[in-house]
């Protein structure tokens, strides 16, 4: 069975090699068309198809191309309503016959839109009825008898990654507009910027390097967020230090008695990383692996110290 299932893998890699080099200037044609729409993009397909359509789909949407899907069926019975002038068809057929298919097309040309046809047949009647074919070509499917849609499917759902991240590219998509349209999960986490993680500066309390070590403890015990970390900044607004609590709380259970009239600058530990407020949470969390630190100061736009990024809130966040 595991060799099957490797000849399997295989023969689909094989047929992805061959779409590769079948592909022309339709995919090209059909981008344009999509880049100067003022429409939507709408997926329609009927059965194992039509699932690969809401797979394209979503990754149109995903990447910066408003799309929905729409069942054939269902269009011919009223949601074809959902389809307005401006719009970009792509149906999808290995066969290129589907009977619900070509009467969604009859019918949709009511309307000025225009339609693609993604299949494995180019002289078929949805590639003579459309106004550009992709063609995936014939295709051996993996399946022994030669009948279920796999090979097929596959080529369908790469072609449509190609179209999807080529429109990406041309629309200048970026890592900010991926965040927008992703803000939940953990790649949604991800993508947020530090400064929407970081404890601000109203929240940390802060001394200068000469503040005594007594009026120092005094005021991180009664801050509004008890992190037992206080920031010491220095000049044009530089975080020169940090004071822990723990440790002052180590000498003591150590047997030492820490002078209260010490300044802090004694007893803080300078910065090993910093960061900008800009960056992203995955890139925090880099640098807190990378130095093997807990916290680290976070610098605004006009390098001044903007507040506070802690490892347990970027690498750790439901503990």
């Amino acid at each position: 069975m595991l060799e099957r299932a490797k000849a399997i893998i295989r023969e689909e890699a094989a047929a992805l090699e061959i779409l590769s080099n079948r592909l022309d200037e339709n995919i090209c044609i059909l981008a344009d068309y999509i880049l100067s729409s003022t429409g939507i993009v709408v997926l329609c397909g009927i059965g194992k198809s039509g699932l690969v359509g809401e797979k394209i789909s979503a990754i149109l949407a995903s990447t910066g191309t408003r799309s929905i899907t729409l069942n054939p069926v269902d269009a011919l019975h009223g949601d074809l309503g959902r389809v307005g002038a401006g719009d970009v068809i792509i149906a999808l057929s290995n066969s290129g016959e589907t009977a619900e298919l070509m009467q969604l097309i009859r019918a949709v040309r009511q309307l000025p839109v225009v339609v693609a046809a993604m299949t494995g047949s180019a002289t078929s009647s949805l590639a003579q009825a459309a106004d550009v074919v992709l063609d995936i070509g014939p295709l051996q499917e993996a399946c022994p008898l030669g009948l279920t849609p796999t090979t097929s499917t596959t080529a369908m759902a790469a072609m449509g990654d190609a179209l999807a991240l080529v429109l990406q590219e041309r629309r200048g998509f970026t890592r900010q507009d991926f965040a927008r349209l992703h803000p939940g999960g953990n790649l949604g986490r991800g993508l947020m910027r530090v400064r929407d993680l970081m404890w601000p500066l109203e929240a940390i309390p802060v001394f200068r390097p000469d503040t005594p070590l007594a009026l120092a403890l005094l005021s991180m015990c009664g801050a509004s967020r008890k992190s037992g970390v206080a920031a010491v900044v220095g000049e044009r607004c530089k975080v020169v230090g940090i004071l822990l609590g723990e440790s002052i709380g180590r000498l003591v259970d150590g047997g030492a008695t820490p002078d209260l009239n010490d300044p802090v600058e004694r007893h803080m530990q300078p910065p090993l990383a910093t960061i900008s407020g800009h960056a992203f949470l995955d890139q925090a969390g880099q640098l807190f692996n990378q130095h093997e630190i807990e916290l680290m100061p976070v610098y605004d736009d006009q390098e001044r110290f903007a507040g506070l990024i802690f490892r347990q809130d970027v690498l750790h966040p439901c503990t």
